[in-house]
């Protein structure tokens, strides 16, 4: 896919004008990682940001003890890090889940691009704020609400993202601990609860909603 396509089918990008894209997809490098492997870790120093060509990433923060709390998966199409593009280190670690391809943009090209198009440089402030203003909703969403809450608006989120037409959510309960900041044990108790009143279904590997009416009756309960 050419990365035109994927600007123009992002979520974020595809709201940016056809010169701000056109800025992006010159600056671009094609940049290719196997499953498991590392794009950066939390605390290295930050030089780029990048969009999704092809695969998964699963970007996550670690505790100082070592515990993981997963913060989203990007798809094709979607951006992270960027943060660098203000410079300093990287605030979370990038992992390929499977064989992905990504269009790296440094933030030194970025800069110089913008010397020479001073127009476009609020417009691209105004995109990476966007950007910074998801990320603090989810982490305040990961501090202040129930686990039911956390779980149901998680679930949902990831069938959006990740469910095959009619399928499940292929996730752990152990990976949706870490994607809601909870232990195993309290995402298994609440699942439990919920595949008893048939909301969810569950297999191994895999949840499937049933019910998403009540799911997301639970995922906004916090919020009227």
């Amino acid at each position: 896919m050419a990365l035109r396509d994927v600007t123009a089918e992002s979520p974020i990008l595809s709201t940016a004008t056809q010169e701000l894209r056109r800025l992006i997809e010159d600056t671009a490098v094609r940049t290719t990682l196997g499953a498991g492997e590392v794009l950066f870790s939390q605390g290295d120093p930050g030089d780029a940001v990048y969009v999704v060509e092809k695969g998964e990433i699963e970007i996550s923060v670690h505790s100082l003890d070592g515990r993981k709390l997963a913060l989203d998966i990007q798809r094709p199409g979607e951006v992270f890090g960027e943060i660098a593009l203000f410079g300093g280190d990287r605030t979370a670690t990038a992992t390929a889940l499977t064989h992905s391809v990504l269009r790296r943009i440094r933030r030194a090209d970025v800069l110089e691009a913008l010397r020479h198009r001073p127009e476009l440089a609020l417009e691209f402030i105004d995109l990476l704020c966007e950007r910074l203003r998801a990320l603090s909703l989810k982490l305040e969403e990961r501090s202040f609400l129930p686990v039911p809450v956390r779980l149901a608006s998680r679930l949902l989120y990831l069938d959006g993202k990740l469910a095959a037409a009619g399928g499940g959510v292929a996730v752990s309960q152990a990976d949706l601990a870490d994607f809601v900041g909870a232990t195993r044990e309290a995402v298994a108790r609440t699942l439990a609860v919920w595949r008893g009143r048939n909301w969810v279904a569950l297999s191994r590997g895999s949840v499937r909603i049933l019910d998403r009416a009540e799911l997301e009756a639970i995922a906004t309960s916090f919020r009227e």
